[in-house]
C-alpha cells in the first residue's frame, strides 16, 4: 500500500516542535500567545512557502487537496496526530474574500504575502430563529506580511478574510482543537441569513445517506 504524502521535512520539524511545546500548555490564552509568537517566522520563510507552492502548481499529492477543508482555496498543510492543532494555507486571487463565517475553534491567522484584510462582525440576534442571523460590522483591519490576527469559536469569531489588492495573497493559519461540531456557519449579512457549511467529503456522505433513505422509503 502506498504511503500517504508527507509534508516537507522542514515543515514537519517546525510542526513537531510546536506539538511538543503545545503539550505543555493548557490555557487557551497561552496557546494563542504561543502561536502569535511562533507563526511569524513561518510566514516569512519564503523558501519553504515557495517549495509548498511548487508542489501545488505541479499537482503533487501534498498538500492534501480536499482532506478536512471547507473552502475551495484551502489546503491542509499539517494535522497534529492528537488533533491539538492544524496548519492550513489559503490562496486568495485578486479581490477574493471568504464568505462571512464563524469557527469551531480558536485560531491564529497569518499573512505570508501581500495585504490581508479582516472584517469582523458582531451577531445581534439570539440565534434561535433557524436560518436567520443579524450581523453588524465591528472593524476592518489590514495586515501585512508576517503579521497575525486572532479568532475565536462560534459567535466570538465571525469574520471575513480576503485580498483587497490585485496580487495573490497567501494566508497561513493555525487552528486549535475544534468543538464537537461538524460544520461552520456561513452568513449573508445583507439578507440576514445563515446556513451550515459542511466539509465537502462529509456533505457527500450525508447526501448519499439521505438518498439511500429516500430510495428505501420509495420517495
Amino acid at each position: 500500500m502506498p504511503q500517504p504524502p508527507k509534508a516537507p521535512p522542514e515543515l514537519l520539524s517546525i510542526c513537531s516542535t510546536w506539538a511538543d511545546d503545545l503539550g505543555r500548555l493548557t490555557a487557551r490564552e497561552d496557546k494563542i500567545a504561543y502561536f502569535k509568537k511562533m507563526l511569524p517566522a513561518l510566514l516569512l520563510n519564503q523558501p519553504l512557502i515557495s517549495s509548498i507552492l511548487k508542489k501545488i502548481s505541479r499537482e503533487a499529492a501534498y498538500p492534501y487537496p480536499s482532506r478536512g477543508t471547507l473552502f475551495d482555496n484551502e489546503l491542509l498543510l499539517y494535522l497534529d496526530k492528537r488533533r491539538r492543532f492544524s496548519l492550513r494555507m489559503y490562496l486568495h486571487g485578486k479581490g477574493e474574500y471568504t464568505p462571512i463565517h464563524d469557527h469551531s475553534s480558536w485560531g491564529v491567522l497569518g499573512n505570508a504575502s501581500g495585504k490581508m484584510k479582516v472584517i469582523k462582525y458582531r451577531r445581534e440576534d439570539d440565534g434561535l430563529k433557524e436560518g436567520y442571523a443579524r450581523l453588524k460590522e465591528k472593524e476592518r483591519i489590514t495586515f501585512h506580511s508576517g503579521q497575525t490576527d486572532t479568532t475565536f469559536p462560534l459567535d466570538d469569531g465571525i469574520h471575513q478574510v480576503g485580498n483587497p489588492t490585485d496580487k495573490t495573497l497567501i494566508v497561513i493559519n493555525v487552528y486549535g482543537t475544534p468543538l464537537r461540531r461538524l460544520y461552520i456557519n456561513q452568513f449573508d449579512a445583507e439578507n440576514s441569513r445563515v446556513v451550515k457549511l459542511f466539509p465537502s467529503r462529509l456533505k457527500k456522505k450525508m447526501l448519499a445517506t439521505e438518498t439511500l433513505k429516500a430510495m428505501k422509503s420509495g420517495i
